[in-house]
C-alpha cells in the first residue's frame, strides 16, 4: 500500500516545476513604469499644457489630476494584492480614493444642470469625446500589464479584479491625458475625464475575467 501511495504521489508531481512567487513591489513598480511610459508618450506626441509651460497652475486642474492619480495608485495596489490571495488581505482600500474622485462627476453634473443647454453644444461634446477617447487609449498599456500580472497570479474574484484593473488603467490614462488637455472647466473634467475611468472600469469588468481564467 505504501509503495502504491508513493507511486501515485510521484505520478502527480511528475513534471511540476517551481513557480516564481509574485512580489508586491515588483507588480506596483511595473505598473508605475507603464504609467510613466504613457505619460512620456502623451507629452512627446501632444505636448505639455501651455499654461504649465508658462508657469501658471490652475487649482481645479491640479486637484482633479491629483485625485485621478490617487485613484490610479490605490486601484493598482489593490490589483496587485488581488493577484496574491492571502487570508486577511483587504481589497477595499481603492474605494476611498474612488469616493474622493467621485466628487468630480457630482460637481460636474450640478454645474452642468445650472448652465443648461450650453453644456450640450457640438463643440463641447466634440472636445469631451476627444478627451474620453484619449484617456481611454492612454490607459491601454497599464491595462495590458495588469492583466498579464493577474494571469500570473490567482485572483479569487475575477470580476472584481477586472473592474479594479479597468479603473486603475483608466485613472492612469486620464491622468496622462490631463497633462495635455487645456480645459480646466469642472463640467468637462467631472463628466468627460471621469467617463474615461468609468468606461475602462466597465471594459475591465467585462473583459478581464475571460482573460485571466485558465
Amino acid at each position: 500500500m505504501r509503495a502504491d501511495s508513493d507511486a501515485l504521489i510521484a505520478e502527480l508531481v511528475d513534471g511540476l516545476e517551481p513557480v516564481k512567487p509574485l512580489r508586491f513591489g515588483e507588480g506596483v513598480a511595473l505598473a508605475l513604469v507603464a504609467a510613466a511610459v504613457t505619460v512620456v508618450a502623451v507629452v512627446a506626441v501632444y505636448g505639455l499644457r501651455a499654461e504649465w509651460l508658462a508657469g501658471h497652475l490652475d487649482p481645479m486642474q491640479l486637484v482633479s489630476t491629483g485625485l485621478f492619480l490617487g485613484l490610479a495608485l490605490a486601484a493598482t495596489v489593490t490589483v496587485v494584492v488581488m493577484s496574491r490571495p492571502q487570508v486577511g488581505n483587504d481589497h477595499g482600500g481603492w474605494r476611498w480614493a474612488a469616493a474622493m474622485a467621485g466628487f468630480l462627476p457630482l460637481a460636474g453634473v450640478i454645474v452642468a444642470l445650472a448652465r443648461g443647454a450650453e453644456t450640450l453644444s457640438p463643440e463641447v461634446m466634440r472636445h469631451g469625446a476627444e478627451c474620453l477617447a484619449g484617456g481611454s487609449a492612454s490607459s491601454l498599456l497599464v491595462f495590458a500589464l495588469l492583466v498579464l500580472w493577474l494571469r500570473r497570479g490567482a485572483p479569487t474574484s475575477p470580476e472584481r479584479a477586472g473592474l479594479v484593473t479597468g479603473i486603475a488603467a483608466g485613472a492612469f490614462g486620464i491622468f496622462a491625458a490631463s497633462l495635455h488637455c487645456a480645459d480646466n472647466d469642472i463640467v468637462h473634467i467631472g463628466l468627460w475625464h471621469s467617463a474615461a475611468v468609468v468606461a475602462m472600469g466597465l471594459v475591465g469588468r467585462a473583459l478581464v475575467p475571460r482573460l485571466i481564467r485558465w
